[in-house]
């Protein structure tokens, strides 16, 4: 193989596995990267209060600027009002809880996707209690989007989401983890 050769074949070999990592990396030029996705505010070190909002902005996957506050309004066990047959629960002996929560969009933010997913309860044995998506007759009002809202800048959406606990059990903290987001978390206070 000549020296000219030689050089074709790299220059060759170096182009394919540009290429390759353009496609992987989903950048579209592959001498200037596309910008760096901004990353949300770690979360708070310690868990917040409940009442207290935690301030996060970010890039929402369409490219557009996305923030605002998420707050735990209050937690109630035994909740009251709750007209549900325990064979809605995954538990033998369940107590019925209400998680009362708060996202607002900045009025700078593009419309904020809110639902009850993102939302558990942590446990002491480090566990967490997704959030049961459950809606409808039986359930406190106003209840949580189940399948999704969207809030637009400037305004807030306020909701109770339905949990079940075992009987003799009660989380420690309230967990919000949306997906490519650091996980917040509130303090439920002791019984």
């Amino acid at each position: 193989m000549n020296a000219r050769t030689a050089l074709a074949a790299a220059l060759l070999a170096l182009a394919a596995s540009a290429t390759a990592c353009t496609a992987e990396t989903g950048h579209t030029d592959a001498k200037a990267p596309a910008k760096a996705k901004p990353h949300a505010p770690a979360a708070p070190a310690k868990p917040l209060k409940i009442g207290t909002a935690h301030h996060w902005s970010d890039t929402d996957t369409d490219g557009t600027h996305i923030s605002g506050t998420t707050s735990v309004i209050g937690y109630t066990q035994p909740a009251t009002g709750v007209d549900m047959p325990d064979s809605v629960s995954d538990f033998p002996h369940p107590v019925w809880t209400i998680l009362e929560v708060k996202v607002c969009a900045d009025d700078t933010s593009s419309n904020v996707m809110v639902s009850q997913a993102p939302w558990n309860l942590g446990f002491a044995d480090d566990t967490r209690l997704a959030a049961p998506l459950i809606s409808g007759a039986g359930v406190p009002k106003p209840e949580y989007p189940v399948n999704g809202a969207a809030v637009k800048p400037g305004t807030c959406l306020r909701g109770k989401i339905l949990f079940s606990v075992d009987r003799g059990t009660r989380p420690t903290q309230v967990v919000y983890a949306p997906d490519g987001r650091d996980p917040v978390e509130w303090t439920v206070p002791k019984a």
